[in-house]
């Protein structure tokens, strides 16, 4: 009975650590601090503007907010990384992109950062064009924001 429960605890963890991608926020520029909630954009999948709103009672973009927002976004980042390992299949690495968000919530720019260690062309031009149907917060002050985010994909 213990080897069993053993089992099936240890399953169950692999499947938790397995399920959990490794993320991490960087704000390369500070929100205000004016609010700080745990409003996130739009829900993601498939690159769709679904998800954004006209303002009214929404918090504004904050690190959080944008956290939240691109972990809901990871299916687009899940389909371009699958995509990609079909022809490469021993593709795997880090994935580091400094999103700018313009005041209104869209994307004006994504760039790949030099501490991303996948590099494939395929990869980044799926992500590209699926961001540009990202719809993050409005900004505090309507000035664009920059933030970065990582994943380490396998």
């Amino acid at each position: 009975m213990t080897t069993t429960r053993t089992s099936w605890t240890l399953a169950l963890s692999l499947a938790t650590l397995v399920a959990l991608p490794s993320c991490k926020k960087e704000a390369t520029t500070p929100p205000d601090g004016s609010g700080g909630g745990d409003a996130a954009a739009d829900g993601g999948g498939g690159g769709s503007n679904d998800g954004g709103s006209d303002g009214a009672g929404e918090e504004p973009l904050t690190a959080d907010s944008f956290e939240e927002a691109m972990q809901a976004k990871q299916g687009d980042v899940a389909d371009c990384f699958a995509q990609a390992k079909e022809a490469k299949p021993d593709l795997a690495g880090k994935l580091a992109i400094d999103v700018t968000v313009a005041g209104d919530g869209s994307v004006s720019a994504i760039k790949f950062t030099d501490s991303s260690t996948i590099k494939e062309p395929s990869i980044t031009s799926c992500i590209e064009e699926k961001a540009k149907g990202w719809k993050f917060n409005k900004t505090s002050d309507g000035s664009p924001m920059t933030l970065g985010y990582s994943l380490n994909l396998s």
